[in-house]
């Protein structure tokens, strides 16, 4: 009789243990799914404000804090601050998650981070970036940093830089 017992409570907590595991996978899946939504809104930004200009990056600011529940993030790091220091002095605005980065290739065809700060590019100028998102932590530490590099073009007309 005791292992009819013993046996119950094996399968309901292998049961329960896949339930819990099936739940995980699909609250993964679903913020997984956000980076390609929020790839959406970064290309949309940057053909509007020929590159990641401080405007592209308020406005894309504001759109992670409304659909995503946070601002974007100075950095890749785990936790890092919000990238807006009024965003940082507000108590209620937590972190999104998501970091976005333009970046360019030098003479030797490494890539590295540039900053376009309110130069716009030249129409039909290609800009590559990389977007990541923090979706899983333990004790502070990252787990599960899915990044996309991405390619947009400018659509802003009558700018001469490049």
């Amino acid at each position: 009789m005791l292992e009819g017992a013993v046996m119950e409570y094996a399968k309901w907590f292998i049961g329960m243990m896949s339930v819990m595991f099936i739940t995980v996978a699909v609250v993964f899946m679903f913020r997984l799914n956000e980076v390609n939504s929020f790839q959406q809104d970064v290309n949309y930004q940057i053909e509007r404000h020929g590159g990641l200009t401080e405007e592209a990056k308020v406005a894309l600011n504001d759109k992670a804090k409304a659909a995503y529940g946070g601002c974007i993030v100075t950095g890749s790091d785990s936790d890092a601050p919000c990238l807006y220091e009024a965003d940082r002095k507000d108590a209620s605005v937590k972190s999104s998650g998501f970091f976005i980065r333009e970046y360019k290739t030098d003479d030797k065809g490494a890539a590295v981070y540039y900053d376009r700060g309110d130069t716009q590019a030249r129409y039909g100028t290609q800009i590559h970036y990389v977007l990541t998102r923090q979706i899983g932590s333990i004790s502070g530490n990252s787990f599960f940093k899915p990044a996309v590099v991405g390619t947009s073009a400018s659509r802003v007309r009558g700018t001469s830089d490049g």
